[in-house]
């Protein structure tokens, strides 16, 4: 699903960071390491991050939080499946194991 939001809200691109050419102008642009561990950054059209780079948290949750806060920032309406997405990998990672609700 991360995929999915991934494709249908954004252009993902791939950037290696150990290839001369075009890839190279992209991190020196961004002046990011070579042969740095992997790093997600959402930007505008005018090459701009709209929230802060994440070159820490590559968690499906710290991905899906970072397009949420994009999506927001921009005003665009963030689809459910991405934010259930965040809700149920954050209460996987910090240990929640049930839920109660009530019903009428």
């Amino acid at each position: 699903m991360i995929v999915e939001a991934a494709e249908d809200q954004f252009v993902p691109t791939c950037v290696y960071n150990n290839v001369d050419g075009a890839d190279r102008r992209v991190l020196e642009h961004f002046d990011e390491p070579t042969w740095n561990n992997p790093v997600v950054r959402i930007i505008d059209t005018d090459e701009r991050d709209i929230v802060p780079r994440n070159g820490r948290d590559w968690t499906q949750r710290g991905v899906a939080q970072a397009m949420i806060a994009a999506l927001e920032l921009r005003e665009r309406a963030v689809p459910n499946y991405l934010e259930l997405l965040a809700f149920e990998d954050d209460a996987r990672l910090t240990g929640v194991e049930s839920a109660v609700f009530g019903m009428t």
